[in-house]
């Protein structure tokens, strides 16, 4: 984590790590930004990582579930509104992220927004967000 963190500030001289939260092979869950502090991404979302590389391992059982269960967590606690939309960053920017498989499975989860897929919407329209505010440093 600590890696991670200074890469962020020193590579990409962000002020902080950048996602809210990251969850490990193993399934643990770690803090990033927490609830309380937007990420790097766009505001009104929470962006949670998948620690590993993705476009050449397929994620653990332990992961995926520890995912759902931070996801489960945050709406049981408010932090998070019942009918949320989860968007993959590769939907929002060009990128790999979040991998191959990590996508090939959060797609088939319940809340999976196809946005900027087969026609559909813009990815955060509904939130009146432009495609470029993903980009932008918050």
């Amino acid at each position: 984590m600590r890696t991670i963190q200074d890469s962020a500030v020193a590579e990409k001289h962000l002020p902080d790590i950048q996602s809210n939260f990251y969850v490990s092979d193993e399934g643990n869950i770690y803090v990033g930004r927490g609830w309380d502090w937007a990420n790097t991404y766009a505001n009104q979302t929470l962006a949670v990582t998948f620690m590993g590389d993705y476009g050449r391992f397929r994620p653990s059982a332990k992961q995926l579930e520890g995912v759902q269960f931070l996801l489960a967590h945050a709406v049981a606690n408010r932090n998070l509104e019942v009918d949320y939309k989860l968007v993959a960053q590769n939907q929002t920017k060009s990128s790999k992220s979040p991998g191959a498989y990590v996508f090939e499975e959060i797609r088939n989860w319940p809340h999976f927004y196809g946005c900027n897929m087969d026609g559909a919407p813009a990815c955060g329209i509904e939130l009146g967000m432009k495609p470029e505010s993903w980009d932008s440093k918050q």
